[in-house]
């Protein structure tokens, strides 16, 4: 997803479902077997958080504007994937008990766990607020002599000042060489 606008994003869910639904009637060779579906939920699991990710990180920084009915059909999808993923992943342990070894349990349990993590609790993103805010600036050249020219006006600092953070004083110590050299 780029965009993340509502259509967008019930494109991406009916994209998951069609193929969660393909794999359930056996359409395919991503399914031909059980292991292998569980690898394929897996990965739609995988997917889906990380789509799930991007929104929240475009969001944040204010590439995206927050829109509430996106998030319901976020929700609906990552809780329809994981009853139907968790499904398949009970029924594996069961053939499991019988005596059948599947490479791909343990890889379906793990996604299983991260978007439990990520649906529960549900946290709604949020542009960020405070001193740096995420955002991205674009200045048009003379806003920025502008904005250089302001700098350049400020008063300099005393002569024996510091930064607190020693991270941040081994970094004004090399800029303050540069400006001598």
């Amino acid at each position: 997803m780029t965009t993340f606008d509502l259509s967008e994003v019930r494109r991406f869910a009916a994209d998951l479902d069609a193929r969660m639904n393909r794999c359930d009637n056996g359409e395919g060779m991503e399914c031909a077997t059980l292991d292998d579906s569980l690898l394929h939920y897996a990965a739609l699991c995988w997917e889906f958080r990380e789509g799930v990710r991007q929104w929240g990180r475009a969001v944040f920084s204010g590439r995206v504007k927050f829109d509430p009915e996106v998030e319901i059909v976020l929700i609906g999808e990552g809780t329809r994937l994981y009853k139907r993923a968790d499904e398949r992943f009970a029924y594996s342990r069961q053939e499991e008990a019988d005596c059948f070894s599947l490479d791909n349990t343990t890889r379906l349990g793990a996604a299983l766990k991260t978007l439990s993590q990520l649906l529960n609790p549900w946290i709604t993103p949020k542009l960020a607020v405070g001193p740096s805010a995420r955002q991205e600036l674009s200045l048009t050249p003379s806003v920025a002599e502008e904005v250089r020219r302001r700098i350049e006006a400020l008063p300099p600092l005393p002569v024996e000042w510091q930064p607190v953070d020693p991270k941040q004083q081994t970094q004004f110590k090399k800029l303050s060489r540069k400006r001598t050299v």
